[in-house]
């Protein structure tokens, strides 16, 4: 299935590994559900190769299991990541409707950008290492909502009046200026951006 097809969830991610290093220690995935998206932020502790080399364990489990029950997919994937170096991870799934469920565990957010602002808060944690049991957050979703998920490698201080254009870029223009603007200079950086509807 062509993921760009599911309307009405324009959608683009952008990854940029710390500088010097040729990997990321950040990950994102994005499958379709059967009426919707599913999409995850990721932040390996750490940076470099070894971070990298647990993204793509991370990613592989969640292209299988990326499922609307965010927050029974991060139990799962914690005891999946039990004795690694451990995540940050949000959880997110975004129906065609507008509803959207999240579940976040660590230093990951979720924001939403439109007529009004909205943040969904991720518990205290480590995936694989010491987690409470997750707590799923909805949020309704309008017409030409935008919601973005990123890790800590990007500066959380931005508003739309530093980036008036969140509320009306393209998916694909918001994840590449969060990143490439608000990134840290210091750590991996990695945006979600989907846009609901018009």
């Amino acid at each position: 299935m062509d993921l760009n097809a599911i309307e009405p969830l324009e959608h683009s991610s952008l990854i940029r590994p710390c500088p010097g290093e040729r990997v990321s220690g950040d990950a994102v995935v994005i499958r379709p559900l059967e009426h919707g998206l599913f999409a995850a932020i990721v932040d390996v502790l750490g940076h470099g190769p070894e971070a990298h080399e647990l993204t793509l364990v991370i990613d592989a489990y969640l292209a299988r299991h990326g499922s609307s029950d965010v927050s029974g997919l991060m139990t799962r994937l914690h005891q999946h990541l039990k004795g690694t170096r451990g995540a940050a991870v949000g959880l997110c799934a975004i129906d065609a409707t507008g509803r959207v469920d999240y579940a976040g565990i660590g230093n990951t957010v979720l924001r939403r950008f439109g007529k009004t602002e909205t943040r969904l808060v991720s518990q205290a944690g480590v995936i694989g290492q010491n987690m409470r049991t997750p707590l799923a957050q909805t949020l309704q979703l309008e017409p030409g909502d935008l919601i973005v998920l990123y890790t800590d490698g990007v500066s959380d201080r931005f508003t739309s009046d530093d980036y008036p254009g969140v509320v009306r870029h393209a998916a694909k223009e918001v994840a590449s200026n969060i990143v490439q603007r608000f990134g840290k200079g210091h750590d991996d950086a990695a945006c979600i951006a989907v846009r609901y509807g018009t």
